[in-house]
């Protein structure tokens, strides 16, 4: 029973990582038929093709063998191909500049839309909001040799109103080694604790951890949290790239994780419930999303900067140079895949230990 149990987990994390690399095509599709550019294919999978229909505009639509992701063929995509004279106005390639541009950043786009749409339904299912209870006392902590204990409600700090956990964890915070005098709740009666904080990275510390109640959020709610959330995400991911590339965050800690390791990722989530999953479903969205607009070619980043040098020299990118970038960029995909494959054997990801 846990195998199958399992088997259907890891059926989830490809259906979940999927979505994402569809959502993200869908993009650039949706993009490309509005900007008027013909789409030649649009696939659900890779692999020998079982399934397949064209429609009246002559966009082939199917499935293939190996159900993972997706792809569009746009016509004029590539330069080296031959274009019918009659649908040169509709290549890509003769497109205006912010027409290709539409169609390079529709992916990204797209995967942040998901984002924002999976994070409402992870809000709409219940969150756990912390409440001013105590649940956890941490031995050796100020909490502990001071008299605090598990459900005392506490309600003030140096007699400012506390109403909340923020409130607890921003007023704490102010007062790093100092003596305070927190108030709490304790069997129906209002007790006075004096404590000296530790001082923890220039912060206050008292060393206690709150109760959690579950609450349901109104759909207005629902939408700005959703949109905060995925702004939040959005600006943390920018930041650890922008780490990394200055050398806060030392290269040994930015491991790459090949496609096993995501998907392993992904079962690992489904284990702990399909909220959880939802979430990081569009957490990973979003992480696709800008990812791709690294700007490395074949990469959506990559196309973008060539779109921009094309415009800005109003004429195409030699050949050989283009042929050249995209090689790099291959290069470097490949590495990075092939150093994620071999991570992934030798230390594969826990979620618990991150």
């Amino acid at each position: 029973m846990q195998s199958l149990i399992v088997i259907l987990q890891y059926i989830l994390a490809i259906i979940g990582l999927s979505l994402i690399v569809i959502v993200h095509e869908f993009g650039h599709f949706l993009m490309a038929k509005l900007s008027g550019i013909h789409v030649e294919e649009f696939f659900i999978g890779f692999g020998p093709k079982l399934f397949k229909f064209k429609d009246r505009r002559g966009t082939t639509y199917g499935i293939s063998a190996i159900p993972v992701g997706g792809y569009n063929k746009l016509l004029g995509m590539d330069r080296n191909e031959s274009i019918p004279p009659d649908m040169k106005d509709k290549s890509y390639h003769n497109k205006p500049f912010y027409k290709k541009l539409l169609v390079s950043i529709g992916g990204p786009v797209f995967n942040v839309i998901f984002a924002v749409i999976l994070i409402g339904i992870f809000l709409s299912m219940g969150v756990l909001v912390p409440t001013t209870i105590i649940d956890y006392v941490q031995p050796e902590a100020p909490a502990e040799k001071n008299g605090f204990e598990i459900g005392d409600e506490v309600v003030a700090l140096n007699d400012q109103k506390i109403e909340s956990w923020d409130d607890f964890s921003v007023l704490t915070k102010k007062y790093p080694g100092k003596e305070v005098t927190y108030t709490v709740i304790r069997n129906g009666e209002e007790i006075k604790l004096e404590v000296k904080l530790n001082n923890v990275e220039g912060q206050g510390y008292l060393g206690i951890s709150p109760s959690s109640v579950e609450e349901k959020l109104g759909f207005l709610e629902i939408v700005k949290e959703s949109f905060k959330m995925t702004w939040d995400i959005s600006i943390g991911y920018v930041k650890v790239i922008g780490m990394l590339f200055s050398g806060k965050i030392p290269l040994s800690e930015a491991r790459p994780v090949s496609p096993i390791g995501v998907v392993s990722i992904f079962q690992q989530y489904a284990s702990t419930g399909m909220q959880n999953f939802i979430f990081f479903v569009a957490f990973v969205s979003i992480l696709i999303g800008f990812s791709n607009l690294i700007p490395i070619l074949p990469l959506d980043g990559g196309n973008i900067v060539l779109i921009i040098i094309e415009a800005i020299r109003r004429k195409p990118v030699p050949r050989k140079v283009l042929e050249i970038f995209n090689f790099a960029g291959i290069f470097i995909l490949v590495s990075i895949l092939i150093i994620g494959i071999v991570f992934d054997i030798i230390k594969p990801f826990n979620i618990m230990n991150m």
